[in-house]
């Protein structure tokens, strides 16, 4: 009797650990995506036609902390301001409602699940910190790419993350 009990206590341990490996992959699928499509942005943000003078560069690429919050940050210029801009976005996994494009791909998540951090460099350096609900993730020009947001929406769903596709639009 001791040694089923042992037994199944066993295969409960090993079926734990595969289904913890099985999200762990597939959210590390979320952040190669995620990255994936950030660098193409940044290599090939000069190159659009819709060009507005604003560019990026990364400075911390995606990831998913311990506590399976979502983060990255990047540097922003723009003709609009003077200096430059460090923002830094960060959202816990299991907040994330939607997926959307609007301009340019957004995750909508509950009520001011998101935090962003946006720190200005010029004559002065000044932090501003703010909720919100909407995860921007800087991707924006590639156009007729919505099976990109049916690829984000399956590795969330595949991480074990109800995540809907609603609205796509160029």
């Amino acid at each position: 009797m001791r040694q089923k009990n042992n037994s199944k206590r066993f295969l409960l341990l090993i079926m734990f650990f595969g289904f913890w490996s099985l999200f762990s992959a597939q959210e590390k699928t979320i952040i190669k995506i995620l990255n994936r499509e950030l660098k193409k942005e940044v290599k090939n943000q000069l190159k659009y036609s819709n060009f507005n003078g604003d560019t990026i560069s990364i400075v911390k690429e995606f990831s998913i902390d311990n506590n399976k919050n979502l983060t990255f940050q990047i540097k922003k210029t723009s003709p609009y301001f003077s200096g430059y801009q460090i923002i830094k976005q960060e959202v816990p996994l299991n907040k994330i409602l939607k997926i959307g494009k609007d301009i340019q791909v957004i995750l909508e998540t509950e009520k001011d699940a998101v935090v962003t951090t946006t720190t200005t460099f010029d004559d002065t350096q000044k932090e501003q910190k703010f909720t919100e609900s909407l995860f921007f993730l800087y991707i924006s020009n590639e156009k007729q790419n919505e099976d990109l947001g049916i690829e984000i929406q399956k590795a969330f769903q595949k991480a074990g993350f109800k995540v809907k596709k609603e609205y796509w639009y160029d």
